[in-house]
């Protein structure tokens, strides 16, 4: 159940990432990871499961020695005990067949007499030691059969546990393999959209456009000389050609989720206008962005967010022209939809 919380709010916060505030934004990317580390997690729990279900297996299989040990020794108690039945009816046979010859020579010789009844006696000693045998023979039957009963029951708990140790395997595993299938769908989905990308932008590359992935995510990095002049949120045609290009790629795969960032160097900037700092550059920057997107028709706006992060996510941390440049930029953020992962977790 732990497992599942934490997957269900990795994947929550994943597939929430095209349309969280601003101010929680860093926080769904530092989760970016989280859905993998729970799978390594039902991986570990699978291989826990076997390692308890192969002792199991050597438990049972000891039991089991055991009982046809005893179940053995069963048998050979049981022979023993009619054996002993045998020859106590035999005894017995013989002391009546004595007692019989006694009767009719009770009137004949008192040396015969006496000597029958020593023979009685002898047998009668014999019969009592064959019934003590007997007894104690049944005893220890007795007592193997009520360990066998015990052995019986602790094998069969043995055997339910390890079945219900099994049941638990197989449902991991099967979890596993359909969450290690919707990865890997959401890793190709990534994968083919990057390759798309590249090649509906190959024309822009060398004007300060580039594409990668990163995170699980397709990053498309437009610098500032493509769309914008200094200190001005107003594309150029050719950086709205290449957001054109782009939004042709988008509208084809309407799973994607769409993050437009805008930034900035850190030089400060003062106005009066609409422009009154780094903030606010950003934010028009992203939004002019996304309005062109949004011109294709077949890109539903609830897919797109625009957000300004000023200057405050460099790419160089350096205090050079070179660095600067680098840093302004508008990033659009791509994110396969995580729905399918969601139901899975949900389902399960």
């Amino acid at each position: 159940m732990e497992i599942k919380k934490i997957i269900f709010a990795t994947v929550l916060l994943g597939s929430m990432v095209a349309c969280v505030p601003l101010k929680q934004f860093s926080d769904v990317k530092s989760k970016n990871g989280a859905l993998e580390q729970s799978n390594q997690q039902l991986k570990d729990n699978v291989r826990q499961l076997t390692v308890e279900n192969n002792e199991l297996d050597g438990q049972i299989l000891n039991l089991q020695r055991k009982l046809a040990d005893m179940e053995e020794r069963s048998k050979k108690l049981s022979k023993n005990s009619s054996e002993l039945e045998y020859e106590n009816q035999r005894l017995t046979t013989a002391q009546k067949e004595l007692e019989k010859q006694i009767a009719i020579l009770k009137e004949g010789s008192s040396d015969e007499i006496s000597k029958l009844l020593s023979e009685l006696q002898i047998y009668q000693n014999n019969l009592q030691e064959r019934e003590d045998r007997v007894r104690k023979a049944e005893e220890l039957l007795a007592q193997q059969q009520e360990q066998l009963k015990l052995a019986q029951a602790a094998l069969a708990e043995k055997e339910q546990k390890l079945r219900e140790a099994e049941a638990i395997q197989a449902e991991q595993q099967a979890r596993l393999m359909e969450l290690q299938d919707a990865l890997d769908k959401q890793k190709q989905a990534v994968a083919d959209l990057r390759n798309k990308l590249n090649n509906a932008l190959m024309g822009f590359y060398d004007q300060g456009l580039s594409v990668y992935e990163k995170n699980g995510k397709v990053y498309v990095s437009l610098e500032e000389n493509l769309l914008f002049k200094t200190g001005s949120y107003n594309l150029d045609p050719n950086g709205q050609e290449a957001l054109k290009s782009l939004s042709g790629v988008l509208a084809g795969n309407p799973q994607i989720n769409i993050m437009v960032e805008g930034h900035t160097d850190d030089v400060p900037l003062s106005g009066s206008g609409q422009i009154k700092d780094n903030w606010d550059l950003s934010v028009m920057r992203a939004t002019a962005v996304t309005k062109i997107i949004l011109q294709n028709a077949q890109i539903d706006p609830k897919r797109i967010t625009a957000a300004g992060r000023g200057e405050y996510f460099p790419l160089d941390e350096a205090k050079t022209p070179e660095a600067r440049r680098k840093n302004r930029r508008t990033e659009i953020i791509l994110t396969p939809n995580l729905s399918e992962v969601f139901d899975i977790i949900q389902a399960n």
